[in-house]
């Protein structure tokens, strides 16, 4: 059962990953990134109205606005999906730590 948690609050991260990648590649090779693109917004839409402040200000640097959009469009939705899943298994194991005693 522990690795099952352990792959569970994982997936989250590997989604952020594949996405990060998939975009990655398809900015380099010049492929329609529209539809990867919508994959990630789809994976960051139920945090979008956390999201959706401009936290950062405006930054001029290329790298650090496309570091910046990553973040808000991957990274911290995953982050919060981690957190929420690890919220809902400790609160399965409390229940069931309460029907046992």
């Amino acid at each position: 059962m522990t690795w099952l948690r352990r792959i569970l609050l994982a997936l989250p991260f590997v989604a952020a990953t594949v996405l990060t990648l998939l975009v990655s590649f398809a900015d380099r090779f010049h492929l329609r990134s529209q539809r990867i693109a919508g994959y990630g917004f789809l994976f960051g839409t139920p945090w979008a109205w956390l999201l959706d402040h401009d936290w950062y200000g405006n930054d001029h640097s290329r790298w650090v606005e496309l570091l910046i959009t990553y973040a808000v469009i991957l990274w911290i939705p995953a982050l919060l999906y981690f957190t929420c899943l690890w919220l809902l298994l400790m609160g399965l194991r409390l229940l069931a730590g309460r029907s046992d005693g």
